[in-house]
């Protein structure tokens, strides 16, 4: 009797094991899921917030160029100053990003 209650304990043992071991695998996923979701999403603020300035810097250093011109050198500048960062981003990505902080600033001077 006591061999068969040795065997039922163990074998209770390391289904518990496994169990916890399965369940905290989960929860680590899902911990790892949401934080790279949080960095993605900083990263797209960042993004967003150079696109802008490169904009208004484009501006003000390119009066009188023409707009593709323009959006060459924003785009250049921006892809630069995020690899410094760390950030890799398409250049259809960044040239979105330009064309939408064009966009705002086109937006906000009807406004004024």
């Amino acid at each position: 009797m006591d061999v068969f209650l040795s065997s039922i304990t163990q074998f209770a043992v390391e289904l518990l094991v496994i169990v916890i071991g399965t369940l905290l695998t989960v929860a680590l996923n899902k911990v790892r899921v949401y934080f790279n979701t949080l960095k993605q999403k900083d990263e797209l603020g960042i993004v967003d917030a150079i696109t802008d300035l490169m904009v208004e810097y484009t501006e003000k250093e390119l009066k009188g160029k023409k707009g593709i011109e323009k959006r060459d050198f924003a785009v250049e500048k921006a892809i630069a100053i995020l690899a410094e960062k760390g950030i890799t981003v398409s250049k259809d990505e960044v040239i979105a990003g330009i064309e939408n902080g064009v966009n705002k600033i086109n937006k906000n001077k009807i406004e004024k």
